[in-house]
């Protein structure tokens, strides 16, 4: 069990049998407060190292764990073309036609071939909490300038 630091919990981190700050045996604490540093991607590390914070296991099994999940991902959008995560959204395999496109260097005109891509639909939950993220960084941006 881990503590809100990221540490094996030890007894001074339970108050009367309950714990101290924001930690919360099996409730997933740490993904639900996880948070990429301001101008990164998230990445595969991101999602080991949430796992391993969130679960007692070691950054080698948290890393494979994040890999056996992005790959079960890709596994199901192939084979069945979609893939939901409720509160999250659905990945979706959108066929897209042959056009015509311009080199922008050149102004030639290259013929593209149709072919496929995958596209992502928030969830309206996921949509709520965005807008409301937005609406959060603008107010405080106004208080600040």
């Amino acid at each position: 069990m881990l503590n809100r630091r990221g540490v094996p919990a030890t007894a001074r981190d339970f108050r009367d049998g309950e714990p101290r700050g924001d930690f919360t045996p099996g409730t997933g604490c740490a993904l639900a407060t996880a948070q990429t540093p301001k101008g990164e991607t998230m990445s595969k590390k991101f999602l080991a190292d949430t796992i391993q914070k969130s679960i007692e296991i070691t950054g080698v099994g948290a890393t494979a764990l994040a890999g056996d999940i992005i790959e079960a991902i890709k596994a199901e959008i192939v084979q069945t073309g979609r893939f939901t995560i409720p509160e999250f959204g659905a990945f979706s395999v959108r066929e897209t036609p042959k056009r015509t496109a311009m080199n922008p260097r050149t102004g030639e005109k290259v013929a593209v071939k149709a072919g496929a891509t995958v596209r992502f639909k928030p969830s309206p939950a996921l949509r709520d909490a965005a807008h409301a993220a937005l609406k959060k960084s603008k107010r405080k941006a106004a208080k600040a300038g």
